[in-house]
């Protein structure tokens, strides 16, 4: 219990300060004499780069060393950036506080997931409906609580909060994640060189992705981001698969329901980072609304996400993880195609409400039979991996999502808002083929019957890991 107290508390924090800063800019604007909009961006294009090129050498470096000295490090980490943030003096050292409180961040995140299924022996999908309920709660709650910290004691108050909370978790965590590691037979130091090009690969990745609107997507430095970006990757993925301690286990993906469950990843994060700030800009360009009725209008999609996520755990590990993936593929077109049909001119009720509901409830099932799917074939002594692979999947399609929303809308025009809710319809629908294709993967109709199985038939081994 410990240790799923600990998850859940971290969870919270990194789901909630992952947005929250974007309230705080106007603020720090105004104390941050002579700082400007595009260097304060930083402090949310910084946390995203390095969040991301975190993760899969965090979840390398776990599967071989142990999720918990990992995890720690990443809370602790994430603590004291929180506290360099709080006490900046400058939009200089704000940005470097950010930056490590992304990488304690990313770590955290990329462990989380693998913790709380140890939590959940043999219910993976009921690992993954609580943590997608957390996370939708914490999403519907982020904009009120950072928007109520600011105005009671200032822009500080977002970090400073994260204080008892982060040694909160650091204290269940401590006493509650179990201290082992996986033996592989193999002695030395592992693939460092194969971890520090992923990240920098990974993050010259993203960085083109997110400063795409800013740069413009056909820059010398959107591109040279990317190609850059990409080359450095491969190198990375070539020298994790040549290494015999590899920083990440890229050979999980040979396996078809892994692959199949994060490449559905991809396109389901996609519409579901682009949805708010969708929405966001109709609310606004379109409707003239204000900040705060703009946060109103948008609270019942997290919300929704909480209870279908909550109420998904239990059908997939009754009905298998194909049929779910279809049927939630399906209802979230449905939903994210009202508005391309009716068109922006309508009404809040009649246009964007019943999209949010029905859209993000079809996208919140998905996305719990996409996780469970993609793990189900994962063995325990490399969950770190695994989960690791799913938060990556996940910042790639915010990304994508991101920069495709930003390419199609070159203005306020109707047609250019039709076009992006078809466009994350196709993606669902897209997702939903996935779900059908994933029905011939051996072991992934019902893949909480085999994770069962394969704790149990791993018991011994989990018995006979060393103490980290």
């Amino acid at each position: 219990m410990f240790a799923l107290a600990s998850v859940i508390v971290a969870q919270v924090m990194a789901v909630v300060d992952f947005n929250v800063v974007s309230v705080a800019i106007p603020k720090l604007l105004h104390d941050f004499r002579g700082s400007t909009l595009a260097g304060l961006s930083w402090t949310i294009t910084g946390y995203t780069v390095v969040f991301a090129a975190v993760l899969l050498p965090a979840g390398g470096l776990a599967d071989r060393y142990g999720p918990r000295r990992m995890y720690l490090a990443g809370l602790a980490v994430f603590t004291a950036g929180s506290l360099a943030c709080a006490v900046a003096s400058g939009p200089g050292s704000l940005v470097a506080a950010r930056l490590l409180q992304a990488g304690g961040g990313g770590a955290v995140v990329a462990l989380a997931m693998s913790i709380g299924v140890d939590a959940f022996p043999g219910r993976r999908a009921q690992a993954f409906a609580l943590f997608g309920a957390v996370s939708g709660v914490a999403a519907a709650a982020g904009p009120a609580l950072g928007s109520a910290l600011l105005a009671a004691g200032g822009w500080r108050w977002i970090f400073l909060v994260n204080l008892p909370l982060g040694l909160l978790a650091l204290g269940c965590g401590a006493y509650g994640v179990p201290a082992r590691r996986r033996t592989d037979g193999t002695r030395g130091l592992p693939d460092l060189l194969g971890a520090a090009l992923l990240a920098l690969g990974v993050a010259g990745i993203v960085l083109g992705l997110v400063r795409g609107p800013d740069w413009g997507w056909s820059s010398g430095r959107v591109l040279g981001s990317a190609v850059a970006g990409g080359a450095v990757t491969a190198l990375g993925v070539r020298a994790s698969l040549r290494h015999p301690r590899p920083a990440v286990d890229f050979t999980l993906l040979k396996v078809r329901s892994t692959a199949f469950g994060n490449g559905g990843m991809v396109l389901a994060s996609v519409v579901s980072f682009a949805v708010p700030l969708a929405a966001a800009m109709v609310f606004t360009a379109r409707w003239h609304y204000s900040t705060l009725d703009v946060g109103l209008a948008l609270t019942p999609a997290p919300l929704t996400a909480a209870v279908s996520s909550w109420l998904s755990g239990p059908l997939v590990r009754r009905v298998g993880t194909p049929p779910i993936l279809v049927a939630g593929g399906l209802i979230g077109a449905v939903g994210w195609c009202w508005p391309a049909i009716t068109g922006m001119d309508g009404s809040y009720a009649l246009v964007l409400l019943p999209a949010l509901i029905v859209g993000t409830a079809g996208s919140a099932v998905l996305t719990i039979a996409l996780q469970t799917l993609a793990m189900s074939a994962v063995p325990a002594g490399r969950s770190g991996n695994g989960s690791a692979l799913i938060m990556l999947a996940r910042s790639a399609g915010a990304a994508v999502g991101i920069g495709g929303l930003t390419a199609l809308l070159h203005g306020t025009s109707d047609a250019g808002f039709r076009a992006v809710w078809a466009g994350m319809a196709v993606a669902l629908l897209l997702t939903a083929l996935v779900g059908a294709f994933a029905g011939g993967t051996g072991g992934a109709r019902h893949p909480e019957r085999d994770d069962g199985r394969r704790d149990a038939a791993q018991g011994g081994g989990r018995a006979a890991d060393g103490v980290s």
